[in-house]
């Protein structure tokens, strides 16, 4: 043990247990670097080395093989006071532990001290002031004055500290033209060449951000997908060497000024996250990958003498601690001493126990007890550990075991890292990226991360819950009352929310914009969750003050609850959106509940929305024509076409599963246009044939372009107008003369060219009869339903009066009437008596190919 008695080595406390002690390590101070040239000559130096100083070029650009002069009097590095001046150090080398005085310590220091103020001399502030006065490094070079706040581990805490607090340079307007991503990456570069405290170029920087920028913009509705680019982007800031918090953080405010255009806000949401979670992890394994290199070099002085490692033990910028096996401290530096605020030789006699935290989880004692089993060469983790005055330091902890000739434990080093400042900026940092800077609640992201959490820890009979909520009538208040006033009902909103909700079993979160959700924790069925529902929506509809008016809003909720072994969290939030669009469709205020049976029924309309386009083009629609009757004199005047569709997995398809999902997504006027020219084209091949009946959508009528494209129809077909008869529903017909579009001058214009025009399903609709009236139709059509009332016991005699009714009013207006889904003759029969002059139904004859519908016409003809 004579070889460890000048660190005060002496019989070990075998009852003073042991949990040990973590790793980590971290620049000393003459260590603090940033080059790799810096960091060699310091190993160099621990291996007993000198190395042979270089000229170095003046930060003024001088001629080359000039070097930068020595500083003058009184302006000493940090290690130059230690060995030259020991009154000036505020860690003097005194004597050791034991008492004795430490004259090889002393003589080994200097000549350190002397060999890198010549390899590094400083340059006079004076003669060449620094453009930059704030930052430690001078051309390229370190000041090792500022060794204890430029080591990597203080770099990446200040950048981080930057990211966290310091406002981003705003760009200028200038490099705001050209396209969307152009724009956007010509101010990201504008941005970072002001933010990087290296010098980083304009075009340099537009070289780094202009790939990134481009997928950026390509990606405005894929949240995954831009978390991944912004990980990718924090990766490109580090090799540009923007190791700067403010370059994360001016990045994050370009991104949400020059982007909200493009993205949707959780996809944009996504990107800060990833850019500023990727930012400072990656900063941490570069300076991981720095504290490993000095931490070789400090076990490298160690082993070259007692004298050299005393040197490096006593400058560490990092605090240093050697235990005995035991766990007991045989002394601390003094960087682990002011982080501790004790005096070092305080420190000695504790046990690692009294330093640790006793809160520390066991992973840290896991690896410290696996090190001193052998089982590894090291152990490192982050760690708490605790000062005098009871406060705790966070640490980054890197043990290495020193072993006898015998391979048994002698010695315990351990490297503190001070990461306090660096957890504070990343915590904040990442609370930037996962909460809403409106409203102070989790974001999409964090939403997202609780959800996932929930669904890894539950059980097998556990439920959760996931509601979205939409307020009703935002926009109109954002454009009544502007857009501050909008933000200042959104934060009441989010205040009210977390009021009604209990933070230990609920989650409230805002996706973007008027969109809130609620994750609901260890649900008890739907059931449980409706009260916290109604509440929330009691809550919301209280009367808001906004400048002076008092402004109402009510809120739309959609609910999905079910077991968690069944859910996803991507499941979930589809789910809820779809969900909270049914209750918007039921009239708001209010919330619906997922239904799994209207969901696949709304699945499988979307998926027929979907093929509707390529139907048309691939020859999956057809027609089919069915007979119009006169009921009077028996022959068959006219056909109506309707549309089939020949699904190839779903089979045959009949109008009423697809014409009301085209009618939603707009497919309806291209699927009306084919419908029109094939009719017409099969129409015009039956010599002397009937007229023919089409449907025609209510967008149709709307369309300006509707009485061209009918035109154009006949002349290429050759029918005659006088053989075609446009069919409009009562309440479409309704409602274009209500909106005042195009629709009664359309129509007007095809009745004035001849053609017929009826009112289909008459008496569903709420019609206005004086407009009826003044309406260019020729023809009433009775919906099926009264048909099929006629003879009933209950509904016959009140659907026998609407007939009626209905016929003495066409008639007045000079209008035939013709009666749908005809299934009986006594139906027949009943409505020729009633005055009904034409019908149709599968009593006369299922809807038929052309090619059959001749035939079909003329046995129908021969009949009478």
């Amino acid at each position: 043990m004579a070889r460890y008695a000048e660190f005060g080595i002496g019989e070990s406390d075998p009852a003073s247990g042991l949990p040990g002690i973590g790793s980590g390590g971290a620049p000393t101070a003459v260590g603090g670097l940033v080059d790799g040239d810096t960091r060699r000559d310091f190993e160099a130096a621990a291996a007993g080395s000198a190395p042979t100083p270089e000229p170095h070029p003046t930060p003024d650009g001088a001629p080359d093989g000039a070097t930068v002069p020595k500083p003058a009097a009184g302006r000493a590095t940090s290690h130059e006071s230690a060995a030259g001046d020991p009154a000036a150090s505020a860690n003097p080398p005194s004597a050791d532990p034991a008492g004795a005085p430490a004259t090889g310590s002393e003589a080994d220091h200097a000549p350190i001290a002397a060999t890198w103020s010549e390899a590094h001399p400083l340059p006079d502030p004076d003669s060449h002031p620094d453009p930059r006065p704030d930052r430690p490094v001078i051309a390229g070079l370190v000041d090792l004055r500022f060794a204890t706040t430029t080591d990597p581990a203080a770099r990446e805490a200040a950048a981080l500290s930057e990211a966290a607090d310091l406002p981003p340079a705003a760009p200028p307007a200038a490099a705001l033209d050209g396209t969307p991503t152009d724009a956007f990456a010509r101010a990201w570069a504008v941005a970072l060449s002001a933010a990087a405290a290296t010098p980083l170029g304009f075009d340099h920087a537009l070289r780094v951000v202009t790939p990134l920028a481009e997928q950026v913009v390509a990606a405005p509705d894929d949240p995954e997908l831009a978390r991944k680019i912004g990980v990718t982007a924090a990766g490109a800031l580090i090799d540009a060497h923007c190791f700067q918090g403010a370059c994360v953080a001016t990045s994050i405010e370009v991104v949400d000024r020059h982007l909200p255009p493009y993205l949707r806000p959780e996809t944009r949401s996504a990107l800060r996250a990833g850019l500023a979670s990727a930012f400072a992890e990656g900063l941490r394994e570069r300076t991981r990958a720095e504290q490993s290199s000095i931490h070789e070099a400090v076990l490298t002085a160690y082993r070259a003498g007692e004298a050299r490692f005393r040197t490096v033990f006593r400058n560490a910028a990092l605090g240093i601690v050697i235990t005995d096996k035991h766990g007991q401290v045989l002394e601390v530096n003094p960087a682990l001493a002011e982080m501790l605020g004790v005096d070092a030789y305080a420190a000695r006699g504790r046990t690692i126990r009294n330093l640790i935290d006793p809160t520390e989880p066991g992973e840290y004692w896991r690896g410290y007890n696996a090190l001193l089993a052998g089982e590894q060469t090291e152990a490192e983790a982050d760690t708490r550990i605790r000062r005098l005055d009871g406060g705790v330091v966070w640490t980054h902890v890197r043990t290495t075991a020193v072993r006898d000739d015998s391979g048994d434990v002698a010695l315990v080093i351990a490297l503190h890292e001070d990461v306090t400042e660096r957890r504070r900026a990343t915590d904040q940092l990442r609370h930037q990226a996962t909460h809403d800077a409106l409203t102070g609640l989790p974001n999409r992201v964090r939403l997202l991360d609780a959800v996932e959490e929930l669904l890894r820890s539950a059980g097998p009979e556990d439920r959760l819950g996931l509601c979205f909520l939409d307020l009703d009538g935002f926009k109109g208040v954002n454009d009544t009352l502007g857009h501050q006033a909008g933000d200042e009902l959104l934060t009441e909103i989010a205040h009210r929310l977390s009021a009604a909700t209990d933070p230990r079993r609920h989650v409230v979160a805002r996706m973007g914009g008027d969109e809130f959700v609620i994750l609901f924790r260890r649900t008890q069925g739907a059931q449980s969750v409706f009260p916290v529902i109604e509440k929330v929506l009691d809550a919301v509809r209280q009367p808001v003050l906004l400048d002076g008016h008092s402004v109402t809003v009510t809120a739309s909720a959609g609910l999905v609850e079910r077991p968690a072994a069944a859910a996803s969290a991507t499941e979930l939030l589809r789910a809820a959106d779809i969900t909270l669009y049914w209750a918007k469709s039921a009239g708001k205020a209010d919330f619906a509940l997922f239904d799994e049976d209207r969901n696949a029924r709304e699945v499988h309309r979307y998926a027929l929305a979907q093929a509707l386009p390529a139907a048309l083009d691939s020859g999956e629609m057809f027609l089919d024509y069915q007979p119009i009757v006169d009921l009077a004199g028996g022959r068959p005047p006219m056909v109506e076409a309707l549309v089939r569709w020949r699904h190839p997995e779903r089979g045959l398809l009949k109008p009423e599963e697809f014409i009301p999902v085209a009618e939603e997504t707009g497919a309806i006027v291209e699927l009306g246009r084919w419908v029109l020219d094939r009719a017409v084209r099969d129409a015009a091949a039956w010599p002397d044939g009937p007229a023919v009946a089409v449907n025609v959508a209510v967008r149709q009528v709307h369309d300006y372009g509707l009485v061209r494209e009918v035109a154009t129809a006949l002349e290429v077909s050759g029918l005659p107008p006088r053989r075609l008869c446009l069919e409009i529903t009562e309440t479409a017909l309704m409602d274009t003369e209500e909106d005042g579009l195009p629709g009664p001058g359309t129509l007007r214009t095809l009745a004035d060219m001849g053609i017929g025009i009826a009112v289909d399903d008459f008496g569903t609709g709420y019609s206005n009869l004086a407009r009826l009236r003044d309406l260019p139709a020729t023809s009433l059509k009775i919906d099926a339903s009264f048909v099929a009332d006629l003879g009933h016991p209950d509904a016959g005699d009140f659907a026998e009066s609407v007939i009626i009714s209905l016929v003495a009013l066409a008639h007045a207006a000079g209008m035939t009437v013709t009666a749908e889904g005809i299934e009986t003759a006594d139906q027949a029969r009943r409505l020729t008596t009633l005055g009904v002059d034409y019908g149709q139904g599968f009593h006369y004859s299922r809807p038929v190919s052309a090619e059959r519908i001749e035939a079909v016409m003329a046995e129908l003809g021969a009949q009478k």
